[in-house]
């Protein structure tokens, strides 16, 4: 989403800034700079690129800021041998952010780094692979294995695998997840539904089982659902983190056995969109059912990958090179 900030016009300020930019920078520094319109993983990357591009720039023995659009070039061209599309379009966006943002011509507006750009989007298209799926036949496993293990932290995994699943949901909708979005469709406590806005999700007989099972172990069943725990078992009233549910996703291969199995945040959803495939789901009835903006993942996910580049299309806007 595109951010509403302010570019630094006072001249003082600016030039503090850049030579604070010219050596390695914090979280909190690009949090500042940033206007503090950026979420906690945001600010990480944007450190995490920005002090890469510094390094190589240092090695070089030429400017970061403003640094210029041959440094860029040779970054990206570097940085490719090793890196996805993705990535090297990641470290050009936090280039451009940090030179607008201080009030210096922008390096990667240039008609040299725009063709340097395409040229790697074409050379390394198809190289972002995509997550393992979890699929209907590892929830049955999972719950198979686990359903009657009485640790506290595998009946939350074991929850909230199936509500992931069952829902589609995405990691940060699981993180958000709260008891006022918990519906019991019946007087049986247990018989549970999830509500996404205006619509609710049913739930299967084994989901119900595992998210009654760890609902009865929060002792205030209030505020967000799936929490983290300790190290001594103790449930805190905090929602989990994104490496919290990365772990948690990825001991799915370990509770199952198959290490091999490397799971993530967007399995969950991959399993889902095949799964309503199988059941005869069209692409536009998965894209609702799993709240996606666009038909273009679903597409994708089911393995209509040239109609899923055709969706992709109509977000992306052409601009001439200079």
């Amino acid at each position: 989403m595109k951010k509403n900030l302010t570019v630094i016009t006072d001249q003082a300020i600016v030039k503090q800034k850049v030579n604070e930019f010219g050596r390695l920078v914090t979280r909190d520094q690009l949090n500042e700079l940033t206007q503090h319109q950026y979420s906690a993983n945001s600010l990480l990357a944007f450190t995490k690129d920005w002090n890469i591009f510094l390094e190589f720039c240092i090695s070089r023995s030429v400017r970061p800021i403003p640094a210029s659009a041959t440094a860029v070039r040779q970054f990206l061209e570097f940085e490719a041998r090793s890196r996805k599309y993705s990535t090297i379009k990641r470290y050009a966006v936090t280039i451009s952010l940090i030179h607008t943002l201080l009030n210096q011509k922008d390096p990667t507006a240039t008609s040299q780094v725009k063709t340097t750009l395409t040229s790697l989007r074409l050379e390394k298209h198809g190289d972002d692979t995509q997550a393992a799926s979890f699929d209907q036949h590892h929830l049955d496993d999972l719950f198979e294995l686990l359903n009657d293990n009485p640790a506290t932290r595998v009946i939350r995994d074991l929850a909230i695998y199936h509500v992931m699943f069952e829902c589609a949901l995405k990691r940060s909708e699981l993180k958000k997840l709260s008891f006022e979005q918990l519906v019991c469709l019946s007087e049986d406590s247990d018989d549970y539904a999830i509500q996404f806005g205006e619509t609710t999700y049913a739930l299967s007989s084994q989901a119900k089982v595992t998210l009654s099972r760890w609902v009865a172990l929060l002792p205030q069943q209030q505020g967000v659902l799936f929490r983290a725990i300790d190290r001594h078992g103790n449930i805190s009233a905090g929602a989990l983190d994104d490496s919290s549910i990365f772990r948690i996703l990825r001991n799915a291969g370990e509770y199952l056995q198959q290490p091999e199995l490397k799971f993530s945040g967007h399995s969950a959803r991959i399993g889902a969109a095949r799964q309503l495939a199988k059941q005869g789901y069209k692409a536009r009835d998965i894209q609702e059912f799993g709240r996606w903006l666009s038909a273009a993942m679903p597409y994708q996910y089911i393995g209509s990958k040239n109609t899923a580049e055709q969706e992709k299309l109509k977000f992306v806007s052409f601009k001439p090179l200079d």
